[in-house]
């Protein structure tokens, strides 16, 4: 299960699509607007009325679906991370590779660095926007690694002493370090990251 879905589950406050089927092109089409509008003007210059008008939608129809601006924004952001829902595979590297590579899939979307870096600058003129980003986006994500690193350890294909925050932090700080650095996210970038940390993680012989 996706971080996004897992947030849906747990967090009453994360957004829900509507899910009528004909009201499905324009619930992605308004979402898909929110997304492009924060990546060109920011946050702070974020309106209904921008996101209406690009969306093609009226301003009801956006309030049927979303009561506020800050609702919209983590619809919007739960559109980025909720990407494919495989099961994730047994083997807990394949796993690993797999996460980071919905990440990594999720910040180099167009845009994606300047949403982000848009909402972490809200700290201190909204705070709660960006707890509920950390609550219904990063937490279920972190939860998710958490467990596949300690099936690892159960299974003995990870140590026992490993530091898990400390992994969390240099496989998926990874993906922020070189999207600023403006490299490329894909091929096996993923695959490469998790078999360096893989080795520092295994058993002592």
């Amino acid at each position: 299960m996706t971080a996004a879905r897992v947030a849906a589950a747990e967090c009453p406050d994360v957004p829900r699509p509507a899910g009528r089927p004909r009201d499905a092109v324009l619930d992605a089409a308004i979402l898909d607007a929110t997304l492009s509008v924060i990546a060109e003007r920011g946050y702070q210059a974020l309106t209904m009325a921008a996101v209406a008008e690009r969306a093609g939608a009226s301003k009801p129809a956006l309030y049927r679906r979303h009561d506020s601006k800050e609702r919209l924004v983590m619809a919007a952001l739960a559109r980025i991370a909720d990407g494919p829902d495989p099961d994730l595979p047994d083997e807990t590297r394949a796993a690993l590779t797999l996460l980071l590579s919905e990440t990594a899939r999720a910040v180099g979307t167009p845009g994606g660095l300047t949403i982000m870096g848009s909402l972490l600058a809200q700290e201190s003129r909204d705070p709660a926007l960006l707890a509920a980003f950390r609550l219904a986006i990063v937490e279920p994500r972190h939860r998710v690694v958490e467990a596949v690193l300690r099936r690892g350890i159960d299974r003995g294909e990870i140590a026992a002493d490993v530091d898990l925050d400390a992994v969390d932090a240099m496989l998926f700080g990874a993906v922020l370090a070189r999207a600023t650095l403006g490299l490329p996210l894909d091929g096996t970038w993923a695959e490469r990251v998790v078999a360096v940390a893989w080795r520092a993680m295994r058993p002592t012989p």
